[in-house]
């Protein structure tokens, strides 16, 4: 089977918790690393290059971005219903995971944060429920421009076959359930994915213990 693979995760992570799922679905040889975001262990790790995760290290090559790493997987897999070979089909993926990083993605990270992480990681003395509701707005954009744009109708984005897009946009999904977010008009999306993935709930049940973290820690 050749070398093991490295996954440096924590699964609080959304696109740790991606990358995982598809390795787990893979037929490749893999050790997951698994590290605590609340105790700062990305930020000692020497292997994470830009001091985040997920990372991944396949006999010292090292990815240190999720879209990327999803695509490795899924191309040193063979898997190609996740990815597919056919270069329309996989435009239309690799545009999803463009939406993804600069729209999807980067409006739920504001939301947590603004949500559950105004004291922890913006030091604010409360939280700023403006921001949060113009957040929130835009949370239901971006989740009306997937559904109309990237699915139009079909099970997933690339039609009748999950993709590597159509689990990183589950798993932030779920992550935005976290803070408040009411995801049931995409639950029927959400539990296709499910589907595809045995380990989709077990990998998912760290994500129900972050609001009792941080409320231990004071921060909530």
């Amino acid at each position: 089977m050749g070398t093991q693979l490295l996954l440096f995760s924590d699964r609080i992570s959304h696109p740790a918790r991606a990358c995982l799922l598809l390795l787990q679905r893979s037929n490749l040889p893999f050790e997951e690393k698994k590290l605590d975001l609340f105790k700062g262990d990305h930020l000692k790790t020497k292997e994470l290059p830009l001091k985040k995760i997920p990372v991944l290290i396949d006999n010292g090559f090292v990815l240190a971005e999720s879209t990327t790493i999803l695509r490795y997987i899924a191309l040193k897999s063979g898997d190609q219903s996740v990815y597919p070979v056919d270069i329309r089909a996989r435009m239309k993926i690799d545009e999803c995971l463009d939406f993804w990083q600069s729209s999807l993605n980067a409006n739920v990270l504001r939301l947590v944060q603004n949500k559950l992480m105004w004291k922890l990681m913006l030091r604010r003395k409360e939280p700023d429920h403006k921001l949060i509701q113009e957040i929130n707005k835009l949370h239901t954009m971006n989740k009306k421009a997937f559904n109309s744009y990237f699915l139009a109708g079909k099970p997933f984005v690339g039609g009748d076959n999950v993709s590597i897009a159509d689990l990183l946009v589950a798993v932030t999904l779920e992550q935005s359930t976290i803070a408040g977010v009411d995801n049931s008009a995409e639950q029927g999306f959400i539990s296709r994915v499910k589907q595809e993935f045995k380990e989709y709930d077990s990998v998912h049940e760290d994500l129900g213990k972050i609001v009792g973290r941080l409320e231990q820690m004071k921060m909530l």
